[in-house]
C-alpha cells in the first residue's frame, strides 16, 4: 500500500513538473506545517486529541468500523468518510464523535458500501494532486487546507483569508482530473 502511495505521489509530480521540488521536499515542509497555519498549535493539538479520541470510540465498537473510516478534524469540524459493511456503523460513528469534548460539528460522510483496493489509490492520488496544484498556486495558503477524498468526492477544511481564496481554491480543485465533486466546509476568516 506505501509503494502505491508513493507511486501515485511521484506520478502527480510529472504532471505538476514546477512543484517537484516542493512535492519532494514535503517532508521538510511538514515540521513547520503547523507554524504556517492560520491557527495556534494548541488548535492544532486540539484538532489532533479530537481525531485520536474519536478514533479511539470507533475501535471499542469495532476495529474494523476504526480502519474503515477516515476522521478529518479543523478548528472543531469533524469529517467523517469511508465506506463500512454494516449498516449501523454510519450513525454509531456520528454519535461517537459528538461525545468528544471540542466538538464543534460533525459532517458524516460514510458509506453503506465495501471499499475497493483500486478507488483508495484513485483516491489517494486525487488528494495528492488537488494538494499539489494548491501548493503550486502563490495566491493559496495551502496550508490552511485539509483535503479527504472518498470516491472521487473531494472534502475540503480549513480556513480561507479571504472570499476571493475560497473561490480560487475551489475552482483549482474542481479543475483537477478525477474530481467528481467538491464538497467544501471551509471558513473565511
Amino acid at each position: 500500500m506505501r509503494f502505491l502511495w508513493i507511486y501515485s505521489l511521484l506520478v502527480s509530480s510529472v504532471f505538476l513538473s514546477g512543484c517537484v521540488p516542493v512535492i519532494v521536499g514535503g517532508g521538510m515542509v511538514a515540521g513547520s506545517y503547523t507554524a504556517l497555519r492560520e491557527k495556534k498549535i494548541g488548535d492544532s493539538l486540539s484538532d489532533s486529541k479530537i481525531d485520536i479520541e474519536i478514533k479511539k470510540k470507533l475501535y471499542a465498537i469495532d476495529p474494523k468500523l476504526y480502519s474503515d473510516v477516515s476522521v478529518v478534524t479543523d478548528h472543531g469540524c469533524v469529517l467523517l468518510t469511508g465506506g463500512v459493511s454494516n449498516p449501523d456503523w454510519s450513525s454509531a460513528a456520528e454519535r461517537e464523535a459528538w461525545k468528544v469534548d471540542g466538538v464543534l460539528e460533525v459532517n458524516n460522510h460514510i458509506y453503506n458500501e465495501e471499499v475497493q483496493l483500486s478507488q483508495i489509490v484513485r483516491d489517494d492520488f486525487i488528494t495528492s494532486v488537488c494538494r499539489s496544484a494548491l501548493i503550486c498556486n502563490s495566491d493559496i495558503r495551502s496550508v490552511n487546507y485539509k483535503i479527504k477524498t472518498f470516491g472521487s468526492v473531494v472534502y475540503l477544511l480549513g480556513v480561507a483569508r479571504t472570499k476571493e481564496e475560497l473561490e480560487l481554491v475551489l475552482s483549482t480543485v474542481q479543475k483537477v482530473s478525477g474530481v467528481e465533486k467538491v464538497v467544501s466546509y471551509i471558513k473565511v476568516l
